[in-house]
């Protein structure tokens, strides 16, 4: 059956109409806690945004060099542009929401997202992941100073009304600096996670579709790999091959990424192994497709449900090992800060300063744990037998 059309219920409570003047408000009178706050949260990141970025608005956009048309500057303004449209656009679904007129097909992703958005740990790690993201989006509006800005008065200088988070031993605003280290450590957790995503996938497909001596092969390096401690791998490698600059980053990222695939490669050759005795891969090979045909429109992206819920998972360990990296001084390569390595400069005063350390740590247990309950949500969502358990 399919939907032949639809219709806005323009019939809906007046009070879910609260949510046009400010997004999450409607949610909130309606009884919808977590997505009305959530929405709450990112109206306050945003609104703090614009108060705080308008007076400075030339100085973000032509912050480049010889006072230059910054793409920093220019994709805040942009993400900003965006967020606000977003939030407006769920706020005006839920005053006037769809209603079908004929019988509702109940598809894979309707059943998908309603249970998602009835998983209640599941959307406050949703909420806070798009809450983190949105803020290193908005950095450049939102961050007072330069955090490579060095100031000889206010060295270890507590919490104030002038540096929210305090100062560092050399006089940086921890705050501006945790701001711009979110753009590193974030970007590093889902580039690693999409390269090992990529390996993974490719890997394991090949290994349970060809079978045989390639599968043996396949699943021995795994099995091999797996068998290291993967801090001890990270160790030696970067150790082996660190290098300074942009190229320190995109060998942390490619290192981290190359160490975590394994799991991935498992996870879809089981996958593969049974979705490739079900009829409709049957009936592919009757009609005469290519392998590659089968392989890659068939098999591989009926796969990726495990792997999208391993992915959130793997992007919090993911950023705990580029943090554990950065804490023993084999990470990012300064002056670019990471929340990593904003730990590592703040353990030398911990006594005296603890707000250098412990203000980046928070940030990475609260990156983790919303990615964490993000795949918690996911899982359920795409398990039919855990379906209507969040």
């Amino acid at each position: 059956m399919t939907v032949i059309s639809r219709a806005r219920d323009f019939s809906a409570p007046l009070r879910a109409r609260l949510g046009l003047l400010l997004p999450g408000l409607g949610h909130l009178v309606l009884g919808e806690t977590i997505v009305g706050l959530g929405l709450l949260s990112l109206d306050v990141l945003l609104l703090g945004s614009l108060f705080a970025g308008l007076p400075r608005l030339g100085g973000v956009l032509f912050s480049g060099p010889a006072g230059s048309l910054s793409w920093h500057g220019v994709l805040s303004i942009f993400s900003w542009i965006g967020l606000a449209g977003c939030l407006w656009w769920v706020a005006y679904r839920r005053a006037w929401p769809r209603v079908l007129t004929e019988i509702e097909f109940n598809s894979n992703r309707q059943i998908f997202l309603r249970t998602l958005s009835r998983h209640k740990t599941g959307m406050i790690g949703l909420f806070g992941v798009a809450f983190l993201v949105s803020m290193t989006l908005l950095t450049p509006l939102i961050a007072p100073f330069d955090p490579l800005d060095v100031d000889v008065g206010p060295q270890n200088m507590g919490p104030s009304w002038l540096h929210p988070m305090g100062t560092d031993q050399f006089g940086r605003d921890v705050f501006s600096r945790l701001l711009y280290g979110g753009r590193i450590s974030l970007p590093i957790g889902f580039v690693a996670v999409f390269i090992a995503a990529t390996v993974g996938t490719t890997l394991g497909a090949t290994a349970a579709f060809l079978g045989g001596v390639v599968d043996k092969a396949i699943m021995f390096v795994v099995d091999a790999l797996l068998a290291l401690p993967r801090l001890v791998l990270l160790l030696t490698i970067v150790g082996l091959f660190r290098v300074p600059g942009v190229w320190g980053i995109f060998l942390i990222v490619v290192i981290l990424g190359f160490t975590a695939w394994m799991g991935i490669a498992r996870i879809v050759r089981g996958e593969v192994l049974s979705l490739k005795e079900q009829e409709f891969i049957q009936a592919a090979r009757a009609l005469g497709l290519s392998s590659q045909r089968i392989l890659f429109r068939h098999l591989i992206p009926n796969a990726m449900a495990p792997v999208i819920v391993f992915c959130s998972l793997a992007i919090g360990s993911t950023m705990l090992a580029e943090a554990g990296l950065s804490f023993l001084g084999l990470g990012v390569p300064p002056p670019t800060s990471t929340w990593g390595v904003m730990v590592n400069d703040g353990r030398d005063p911990l006594r005296i300063a603890p707000w250098i350390a412990v203000f980046p740590g928070l940030a990475i247990m609260i990156a983790v744990l919303s990615f964490n309950l993000l795949g918690d949500g996911l899982r359920d969502a795409t398990d039919p037998k855990l379906r209507g358990t969040g």
